[in-house]
């Protein structure tokens, strides 16, 4: 068992009773990250692999790994979620949302699921439902408080994206004057005479 602050997101050593870094009290929680323990630490290196691969935008090389490894775990969360990013950086928005769905549904204990869902929402203009995908990644603990920070931060730029296209949706409508006088009128001047009765 791992622990970890539920306040900050920062691992703590198994004996202590509050978080060094922000004073609130433990509780014991699974590694939400990878929840799974049947995972061999084999997979758990080429999954590393995957991750850094993407991270230096190699995405083809990392969807080649990560869909043989998912090929081989099929069940494994974490690695669909990874996959689901890395076909987001490939423009293949529905084997994305595919790859990341399963992934949540799989692993629905995972920080790192939710995270990634609610990034693959983000970038798609879903602000709204980032939110709320993110708010259910906080019910977990976080791997890490580099995680955590960076998923708070992608809340918050959601947050206020969403709260901009809400005020653009119901901002009144601006309109001109003429949009309210009847066609049927020919403006000449000062003379506005109905067609046909002059």
């Amino acid at each position: 068992m791992s622990h970890f602050c539920g306040a900050c997101g920062s691992r703590s050593e198994p004996e202590a009773t509050f978080c060094v870094d922000c004073g609130a009290r433990l509780r014991s929680a699974p590694e939400s990250a990878d929840p799974r323990d049947d995972i061999a630490p084999e997979d758990r290196t080429v999954l590393r692999h995957a991750v850094e691969l993407i991270a230096r935008r190699e995405v083809p090389t990392a969807i080649t790994v990560l869909e043989r490894l998912c090929a081989e775990q099929p069940k494994w969360g974490l690695a669909r979620a990874y996959l689901g990013i890395a076909y987001l950086r490939a423009t293949r928005v529905a084997d994305s949302r595919a790859e990341l769905e399963e992934a949540v549904r799989l692993s629905p204990g995972s920080f790192i699921c939710h995270m990634k869902y609610g990034e693959f929402l983000a970038r798609l203009g879903f602000y709204d439902q980032a939110v709320r995908e993110l708010d259910l990644a906080f019910r977990v603990p976080a791997p890490d408080g580099d995680t955590r920070q960076a998923a708070m931060a992608l809340r918050q730029f959601s947050k206020d994206k969403s709260k901009g296209l809400f005020y653009r949706e119901i901002s009144p409508p601006r309109f001109h004057l003429r949009h309210f006088l009847p066609r049927r009128f020919v403006h000449a001047g000062t003379n506005t005479t109905p067609i046909g009765e002059g």
